[in-house]
C-alpha cells in the first residue's frame, strides 16, 4: 500500500487523493507535519534536496530560501530546517514499493 504523506487542506494533496481514489488505489494518508527524522532521512537518500523541497512556496519565501541558498546548506541544516519547517515539503510525496513520488508524479499510478 502507498504511504501518501501531505496536508489535508492542501489543494495539490486533495486532487491527489481524488485522482487516486478515482484510480482505486489504495493508501494511507499520513500527515506530513507529523514527519520524523529517519522518514526524512530516507526520503533524503532517495531524492535530492531540490526535488524536495518547494523553494517557490509560501514557506520558502519568509525563510528568504532559495534554490541557490539550498544548495549552500550541508544535510544537517537541510534535516534540521525542514523538521522545524515541514510545509518547507512539496506535496503531496508518496512512497511506493520503497521509492518516493513527489507532487504530480502520482498520475504514473
Amino acid at each position: 500500500m502507498l504511504k501518501f504523506y501531505g496536508i489535508k487542506n492542501c489543494n495539490s494533496v486533495k486532487k491527489a487523493m481524488d485522482y487516486l481514489n478515482s484510480k482505486q488505489v489504495e493508501f494511507e494518508f499520513l500527515d506530513i507535519k507529523k514527519l520524523d527524522e529517519e522518514t526524512l532521512k530516507f526520503w533524503l537518500s532517495k531524492r535530492s534536496i531540490l526535488e524536495l523541497v518547494n523553494t517557490a512556496g509560501m514557506s520558502a519565501r519568509k525563510l528568504g530560501l532559495n534554490k541557490e541558498k539550498l544548495q549552500n546548506l550541508n544535510q544537517d541544516e537541510i534535516k534540521v530546517m525542514i523538521l522545524q519547517n515541514l510545509t518547507l515539503i512539496k506535496r503531496p510525496l508518496i512512497v511506493k514499493d520503497g521509492e518516493v513520488f513527489i507532487a504530480k508524479e502520482y498520475e504514473s499510478f
